[in-house]
């Protein structure tokens, strides 16, 4: 079983597409979060095109064997990689991830390596490559403990929005998270929360405790281009996380990049800075 997916690509007469980059979501998240920055990534950037994937237990890409961990969901990129270039020529030359898929971006970036699908450019959107110890930001945790005690079923869409309103929820991450609304079975007149919220949970608890900063470390060295791209109002990479993440780039190893007025959703709260980031004419690879 493989990966649900789309692919976004330049319209007739820009060209074919040379290279793929792969966009991954963040936890609760899905393929569907990053449509409209890819459609204006692809047309910024000549010769390349964007996969959007739904990560394991998200979206569409429900039930696959193994693990919740953050190396199953990268291990699940090895195939679909393969796939992109069969199916559409080209090949992968970069993945970036938000959040929990920054993480699942430097395990596949591991991963690919290994069977000989090196990645030009590694693209790391405000999540720490390191343990996430002592968090200062909890709203994943208040969100999942608002999700569990929630209604199975609602009769509208609006139903669940309001109450996740009325809990405090920001109405823009309440409608987010509607998108994982599914029509209850047998009766599809109402709705219910699409995703396994234990599944998830699992993943987090993973994404947490796993260290990957050997992996963004052994990707510099081997020549791709790292970027760690911080949201200036975010406290998701934070103490020694961000110390270790500059002091890379100091040496130039990695580059590290923070974003001024933007939260944790960078491509939501400033897609125009991320995009020069991404598309901009320093994106090609540099040596480690």
């Amino acid at each position: 079983m493989s990966l649900a997916h789309e692919f976004v690509a330049p319209g007739a007469g820009e060209g074919p597409v040379e290279r793929w980059m792969v966009f991954l979501h963040g936890i609760l998240g899905r393929r569907a979060n990053w449509r409209s920055f890819a459609r204006r990534y692809v047309s910024a950037r000549p010769g390349w095109g964007a996969v959007l994937v739904d990560l394991r237990d998200h979206g569409d890409s429900q039930g696959l064997p193994g693990p919740r961990t953050v190396a199953a969901a990268a291990a699940d990129l090895v195939p679909l990689v393969a796939a992109v270039s069969e199916a559409r020529g080209g090949r992968v030359a970069g993945v970036v991830g938000h959040s929990f898929g920054g993480k699942v971006a430097i395990a596949a970036a591991r991963e690919l390596r290994a069977v000989g699908s090196p990645l030009d450019e590694l693209w790391i959107v405000d999540a720490p490559p390191g343990p996430r110890t002592q968090p200062r930001d909890r709203t994943a945790d208040r969100v999942f403990e608002l999700l569990a005690r929630l209604p199975e079923r609602f009769a509208a869409r609006g139903d669940f929005v309001e109450q996740l309103v009325a809990e405090g929820v920001a109405a823009a991450v309440a409608q987010w998270l509607a998108t994982n609304l599914v029509a209850s079975e047998p009766d599809a007149q109402t709705w219910r929360f699409g995703l396994d919220l234990d599944r998830i949970q699992a993943l987090l608890q993973d994404f947490s405790a796993v260290d990957l900063w050997p992996a963004v470390e052994a990707e510099a060295e081997a020549g791709a281009r790292v970027s760690l791209i911080l949201g200036g109002r975010s406290e998701a990479v934070f103490g020694e996380q961000r110390e270790r993440a500059e002091a890379l780039a100091r040496a130039g190893r990695i580059a590290v990049e923070t974003i001024a007025n933007a939260g944790h959703w960078v491509h939501v709260d400033q897609p125009d800075a991320l995009l020069a980031a991404l598309a901009g004419p320093d994106s090609a690879p540099v040596s480690g």
